[in-house]
């Protein structure tokens, strides 16, 4: 397919785009399937009831994982 011919569709104002990106959002909003299971609730966003130990933690990752993780001799990331 040759994208040469192709023209490409410009929308000059904010409120054009603005007004394509509401109906874009509200088409798939309209769409999209959303299962919740039976009984479940909201993700819980309060204090964590209680410091996990290293053994915990280490249980719940796996040895291997929790090795890496706090024996990774690489630089971290400058931006993160």
């Amino acid at each position: 397919m040759d994208d040469k011919n192709k023209v490409e569709e410009t929308y000059m104002s904010r409120q054009e785009r603005e007004r394509i990106g509401r109906q874009t959002n509200a088409g798939f909003a309209r769409v999209e399937r959303m299962e919740v299971e039976q009984g479940a609730d909201d993700i819980p966003t309060g204090e964590v009831a209680q410091e996990l130990s290293e053994e915990e933690i280490r249980r719940r990752v796996g040895e291997g994982n929790y090795s890496s993780a706090k024996d990774d001799r690489q630089t971290n990331s400058i931006n993160s």
